[in-house]
């Protein structure tokens, strides 16, 4: 059993957007807080909602270790195709958690229709089916021959019938 993919593939451009996303602003904190001039030319212009958000160092790299350790969240909830999501649903969700209170609205939405989409699909192909039922009739008829054998050796006297049961026993 694996995860479905198409959710998968929407957890994992999730995190690298929001990866992406909280460098981005980590890389342009730094680079308003070094240059003055920058700074003056965007009050001049006009973005000074920017210039608060991103001028102030400490939160951003606060944001960008928060936006870091939810992508981390996020690609662990799908470690190797998905196969343990189910056991690790808890960090997926406290992942989505950090990325609606702190990401961006693109990671939020893909993260969002992730959710809404089944967990789990079973992808056995009909030879491999085929497959597993020939495995499980040749055990059944290996167990149903031994059975007989023992059968016969307990009619025959060979085995009493303690032995009897706790070969079964051991056979079943």
């Amino acid at each position: 059993m694996y995860m479905n993919r198409t959710k998968r593939i929407l957890i994992l451009v999730g995190s690298i957007l929001n990866l992406v996303s909280v460098t981005i602003n980590l890389i342009l904190s730094i680079v308003m807080a070094t240059n003055r001039e920058l700074q003056t030319l965007l009050v001049q212009s006009g973005y000074v909602y920017m210039l608060s958000f991103s001028t102030n160092l400490v939160y951003s790299i606060i944001g960008f270790l928060i936006g870091a350790v939810a992508s981390i969240l996020l690609l662990y909830s799908i470690r190797q195709k998905g196969k343990y999501f189910r056991t690790s649903q808890i960090q997926f969700y406290i992942g989505l958690g950090i990325v609606i209170f702190f990401g961006s609205f693109v990671t939020w939405l893909l993260l969002f229709i992730a959710t809404l989409m089944p967990d789990i699909i079973v992808m056995n192909t009909p030879r491999e089916i085929r497959r597993e039922e020939i495995k499980e009739d040749r055990e059944y008829s290996e167990k149903k021959r031994r059975i007989e054998e023992l059968k016969a050796l307990r009619d025959s006297g060979a085995i009493t019938e303690e032995e009897y049961k706790e070969k079964l026993f051991e056979l079943l």
